[in-house]
């Protein structure tokens, strides 16, 4: 009887471990990034008002997945209520971003976001943006694909 007690718990612990071993994923190649600002790429987006650019640090926002953008604004700039189907986090590297949350531009709802400030765009919640004298850069990051869909469909530039 203890025999068949023992065979039983050595064969469990034995069970587990080779299913411990088995059920591990294997660890994709590792993505490497390493890029200076001399080497950032600033491209004019579409879906941003004219004087934004972008710089697509990692992944593709347009596809599912991880990804990480650099956003410069330029001064005195301003983006129109807007959403997106995800939830977006900003860090503000430089310069100074407001940013409010609503369906109608409203700047006492305007929020000041300094160098080294963090912030969330919600999923699906409409939110402006602008920027003063001095303009700023932000990095976004998200799990795309990213969308931008204008509250006032007049305000796309998408569509000018």
């Amino acid at each position: 009887m203890k025999r068949s007690i023992l065979l039983i718990g050595f064969l469990f612990v034995v069970g587990i471990f080779a299913l411990s071993n088995t059920a591990q994923p294997q660890s994709p190649t590792p993505t490497i990034l390493e890029l200076t600002p001399g080497e950032v790429k600033w491209m004019p987006s579409p879906a941003l008002p004219p004087g934004a650019q972008v710089a697509v640090v990692y992944g593709n926002p347009l596809k599912a997945g991880l990804y990480v953008l650099l956003v410069k604004f330029p001064p005195n700039w301003k983006n129109p209520p807007h959403s997106h189907p995800i939830e977006q986090i900003a860090t503000v590297l430089s310069g100074t971003v407001y940013s409010g949350l609503g369906e109608s531009y409203d700047p006492k709802k305007l929020k000041m976001f300094p160098a080294g400030s963090v912030y969330t765009e919600p999923l699906n919640t409409p939110h402006f943006t602008e920027t003063r004298e001095e303009g700023a850069i932000l990095q976004a990051t998200g799990i795309g694909p990213l969308g931008t869909q204008y509250v006032n469909p007049a305000d796309d530039p998408r569509k000018k």
